[in-house]
């Protein structure tokens, strides 16, 4: 995936808003979808399909300990570590308490994973896809087809949110090469600089450095793993399964491996939501992956108008 991503200026987005026409929504895992289709007044201008994820951050520490529903407490007091996190695998990782700066930085680095997934994919209809035509003053004998461009918006506090827990590690922990780190359930014990394993509901305040904080937001709107993705019946049933992360080297590479590659798969979102919004049978798309900001997206097919045959008047 390219650390590129195209943002455009307020007046490009103003202008584009004016010659949408009305929207269509759609909820979907609590992700909200909205398609917005041109007006006319625009012959260049494709539909926009953007999903909306409302979110909210809780910062646990010694104040405030939070839990994992029925898996149990999040934040626990170890006789040897006193307070650690609970990562994914069980293991206890010692924390410190957020402060002002702290949750302030994690809180703008967080917002900016919306980067990741913003303008990734254009969805090209198929031929006999016209629910979104429309026509243009300024191309009088066509109706114009357009693509829909896939964009991805993160608002804090919006209704149908997912909640984050964050947990702020004590990084000596990774620095000492002899540091163990045991484990909650068990005896067991593995060195910590090892890395805590993070999941769909608890972060670290180390993970907007990493690839993690892209795979955790790709679950959040409705990714599951990448073998699942391509249909591996065991993963769809045991999502977590390390061999659900990748096999091949371009399984590993992708987002929702252990990567940070978004790819033609990793629409579905957006095709689902698509799906719902416009009803009808399953269709089948193109997808143009957009990995360059500089290059403008394919504009929309222009459909020469059928005419109608004359009528000539008949005979009495």
């Amino acid at each position: 995936m390219s650390n590129t991503f195209y943002v455009p200026t307020t007046d490009e987005v103003q202008q584009a808003k004016t010659s949408q026409a009305p929207r269509r929504k759609a909820t979907i895992g609590g992700v909200t979808g909205e398609l917005e289709t041109p007006s006319g007044k625009d012959p260049f201008q494709n539909a926009w399909l953007t999903l909306t994820l409302g979110y909210g951050l809780n910062f646990l520490d010694s104040r405030i300990r939070g839990s994992a529903g029925g898996d149990g407490p999040i934040i626990v007091q170890d006789k040897n570590l006193g307070l650690c996190a609970r990562d994914a695998d069980d293991f206890l990782f010692p924390i410190l308490d957020w402060g002002y700066g702290s949750i302030t930085k994690f809180v703008k680095l967080f917002q900016q994973g919306e980067q990741i997934w913003n303008h990734k994919f254009l969805i090209k209809p198929p031929d006999d896809f016209d629910k979104l035509d429309y026509s243009s003053p300024a191309l009088s004998g066509y109706v114009l087809r357009p693509n829909i461009l896939c964009l991805f918006r993160m608002v804090s506090g919006a209704k149908n949110g997912e909640i984050f827990n964050v947990v702020r590690i004590n990084p000596e922990i990774f620095e000492d090469p002899k540091f163990q780190v045991p484990n909650y359930k068990t005896n067991k014990t593995k060195p910590g600089r090892n890395g805590f394993r993070s999941h769909s509901s608890l972060l670290t305040d180390r993970d907007v450095y990493t690839p993690v904080l892209g795979h955790e937001l790709g679950h959040a709107i409705n990714e599951d793993h990448i073998l699942a993705l391509e249909g591996d019946a065991q993963c769809k049933a045991k999502p977590n399964l390390d061999r659900c992360y990748g096999l091949t080297p371009e399984e590993l590479r992708n987002i929702m491996g252990v990567g940070t590659e978004i790819t033609e798969i990793n629409v579905g979102p957006w095709i689902d939501h698509l799906q719902t919004i416009v009803g009808g049978p399953p269709m089948h798309y193109k997808i143009v992956m957009l990995t360059d900001p500089k290059v403008q997206p394919l504009p929309p097919r222009k459909i020469p108008v059928a005419k109608s045959a004359p009528i000539f008047g008949r005979k009495r």
